[in-house]
């Protein structure tokens, strides 16, 4: 499956509050692929995202690196190569990837993120390790749901057959 990326200018994104405290990370110090859920309607938006991040949290940018909608749209987020804020002690070595929604994907967003995981695999040259977020740190993101479906190796409908 190929994926297109919605890049930030296509979603109106706003750039990060201090640009000289973007921190840009290899592909190859990536090594695993972290999970979540947004826990907001499935309707919301990225730049609704990015500004809860920037303007309640005060974080520099949105915090993950890459954001999937129900209807399998890919966003960039952060992007493949800089630093996430979506997983404490794991933004320099995971691709945070947030389902936009609460713990009930679609078909279509679990293959978008399997396909978003597969690519980031191929770009870093290795496999990466999948994980829900609150395998990394104390949480309930991605929900038990998306939990069941990544602990269980994040496998899609044609993976079946």
């Amino acid at each position: 499956m190929g994926i297109v990326i919605v890049d930030r200018a296509g979603w109106n994104a706003r750039p990060p509050r201090d640009p000289a405290d973007v921190e840009h990370v290899p592909l190859s110090g990536r090594t695993e692929f972290v999970v979540h859920h947004t826990e907001t309607p499935a309707d919301r938006t990225p730049r609704s995202i990015q500004d809860s991040h920037m303007d309640e949290r005060g974080w520099n940018d949105i915090g993950y690196n890459f954001l999937v909608r129900d209807d399998g749209t890919v966003y960039e987020g952060r992007g493949w190569l800089v630093r996430g804020a979506h997983a404490t002690d794991h933004n320099v070595t995971g691709i945070g990837c947030a389902y936009i929604g609460m713990n009930q994907p679609t078909e279509t967003a679990k293959r978008t993120i399997r396909a978003l995981y597969d690519e980031a695999c191929a770009r870093t040259g290795h496999e990466l390790a999948k994980r829900g977020h609150s395998d990394v740190g104390n949480t309930d993101c991605p929900g038990t749901t998306l939990l069941a479906w990544v602990t269980a190796g994040m496998q899609v409908a044609e993976d079946l057959v």
